[in-house]
């Protein structure tokens, strides 16, 4: 899942590998050793939650035509980016 389909109101569509399109809410932009991050939650029908976040790094932030959010597969730079995440929103909470 990594093809932006549309991005408008801090919504993004996402295009998985079957071609079905999940709408995320972008909760947090943010920037950690060099590289732009997403952090995702699935916008969920009525009634229901997740509290799962997907962290997404940008690539091609060069040109805003050709960025595209991709999938961190490396664990160290997932676990690193999340963290990173959670430091801010605990920060804004205070």
């Amino acid at each position: 899942m990594n093809e932006v389909k549309q991005m408008e109101d801090n919504i993004i569509i996402l295009e998985d590998d079957k071609g079905n399109q999940i709408e995320f809410a972008a909760i947090d932009v943010y920037e950690y050793n060099g590289n732009t991050y997403f952090a995702l939650l699935e916008v969920m029908e009525a009634g229901e939650e997740t509290d799962e976040v997907l962290i997404m790094r940008v690539e091609n932030a060069d040109s805003e035509e050709d960025a595209e959010l991709v999938a961190v597969e490396d664990e160290a730079e997932l676990e690193a980016a999340f963290a990173e995440f959670l430091r801010r929103d605990e920060e804004m909470s205070e």
